[in-house]
């Protein structure tokens, strides 16, 4: 009998043991579970018929998608089914309204293009780092699957109906953008491991070159420009006039809620990190929130902007950038390596262009990064989190109003031991300061 109770000092096991003979090795245990002895050659029949199977695969590979459940604990999921699974899982910080719609996007491109170029591939673990590097390749050479694809299907409807050829030309995504998009579809594959049975990832590919083109600055001749001219676009001047004075990114100049405005202050967390931010008003800002502040209540400093963004966020880009052009400011460039050009002056120069400034102007590194809420190579060199509101008042004053000031010479700059005083300096309490300035006092007599 291949199912028996073991006989022990004690008299025999509760439980029931199997002992048999597959591929001439012999593999014993016990049936787990099994009360009865019935249930126990079930269980052995069930055990011997899987290890027989699995002896007679040929490779680890067929092994792998023959037993994925086995070997794993997961179970079959659709890639249809992925992404709200993914959704659902708990993370540390939950995506916004503007991230969330592009992870949708993203992880959809990917499954529409599975489903018409590998229709056979019905679950998520299923997928090979073959299609991986054939997804990534389509992105480098001809661009997002459903955009060309939208193309293609308006080129034919066109010739359909004007009886002309029209030919769609698809071009390759940037380096840093198939990232973005890598890193969204990996993310689901990683997220959902261990329940779809995924013992590798096929996305854990080498990301591309980040060939990242920042955003230019805007120099001072162009900011002089820009603010002789505000006042012939009713929509685009707060932009201007908010981000050159706060550093603030396009979504949350847009998003800005007079709630946020407290005592001469703007108190929000920036929408694409949720970091804190704590900035002071300038003169020229406060002066427009005082003139526009609404006599009913109205949620957003800008409603019109808000509701631009909510519904076509790249239109207020697309306005702003209009607006540049009219004043004969170039907002793109060809970038080497690219077949189409790159936007080098928009609303995000104004975060670049605020930083330059500040720079400028030997405001300290930390409170620039703390006004900002963000770090990047372009911007900053180290970090510190904390610069406190004392501070902040002090050096942001030195800004003048750049949109309207005339030409002027630049401080002369100082012995690098001073610069790097001042800045200790800022981040001194007090009572602190009070004190070395009590012992500074009493050596110079």
């Amino acid at each position: 009998m291949s199912v028996f109770k073991r006989k022990t000092t004690r008299g025999k096991t509760e439980e029931y043991h199997y002992s048999f003979m597959v591929d001439g090795k012999r593999l014993r245990g016990v049936c787990e579970g099994c009360t009865t002895e019935r249930a126990a050659i079930a269980y052995e029949k069930k055990l011997r018929s899987t290890a027989k199977t699995a002896s007679e695969q040929k490779s680890v590979k067929a092994l792998i998608d023959n037993f994925a459940d086995q070997l794993t604990g997961g179970s079959a999921v659709p890639l249809a089914d992925a992404l709200e699974l993914y959704l659902k899982k708990p993370k540390k910080r939950m995506p916004g309204a503007k991230q969330l719609a592009q992870k949708i996007s993203y992880w959809g491109d990917f499954t529409a293009w599975m489903a018409q170029s590998h229709p056979e591939v019905v679950n998520l673990r299923d997928v090979r780092r073959s299609h991986a590097e054939e997804y990534i390749a389509l992105l480098r050479t001809s661009g997002s699957f459903q955009y060309v694809e939208s193309q293609r299907r308006r080129m034919e409807e066109t010739k359909c109906s004007s009886g002309k050829a029209v030919e769609f030309v698809p071009q390759g995504l940037s380096p840093a953008t198939i990232n973005v998009r890598h890193k969204t579809v990996k993310a689901v594959f990683a997220w959902l491991a261990a329940d779809a049975g995924i013992i590798e990832n096929p996305f854990d590919i080498q990301f591309l070159d980040n060939q990242y083109e920042s955003r230019e600055a805007f120099t001072p001749e162009e900011l002089r420009l820009i603010g002789a001219h505000l006042d012939d676009d009713p929509f685009v001047k707060p932009i201007f006039l908010i981000g050159i004075c706060t550093g603030l990114s396009e979504g949350d100049i847009c998003n800005l809620r007079w709630e946020e405005i407290r005592n001469g202050w703007i108190v929000r967390k920036r929408r694409k990190t949720g970091a804190a931010l704590d900035i002071p008003i300038l003169p020229p800002l406060a002066a427009f929130l005082a003139e526009h502040r609404p006599i009913e209540n109205s949620e957003f400093v800008l409603p019109e902007h808000a509701a631009m963004y909510a519904s076509n966020p790249t239109g207020v880009t697309y306005r702003v950038k209009q607006f540049l052009e009219r004043l004969g400011i170039k907002t793109s460039r060809k970038a080497e390596g690219r077949s189409r050009s790159v936007s080098s002056k928009d609303v995000h120069s104004l975060r670049h262009t605020f930083a330059y400034l500040a720079g400028e102007y030997r405001i300290p590194l930390p409170i620039v990064q703390s006004v900002l809420g963000h770090m990047s190579p372009e911007m900053t060199k180290h970090y510190q989190a904390h610069a406190d509101r004392e501070a902040k008042e002090k050096y942001l004053t030195r800004l003048p109003d750049f949109l309207n000031a005339a030409p002027q010479q630049l401080p002369p700059p100082e012995e690098p031991e001073r610069q790097e005083l001042n800045e200790l300096l800022a981040r001194l309490p007090l009572d602190e300061i009070r004190r070395i300035l009590a012992q500074v006092r009493s050596t110079l007599g």
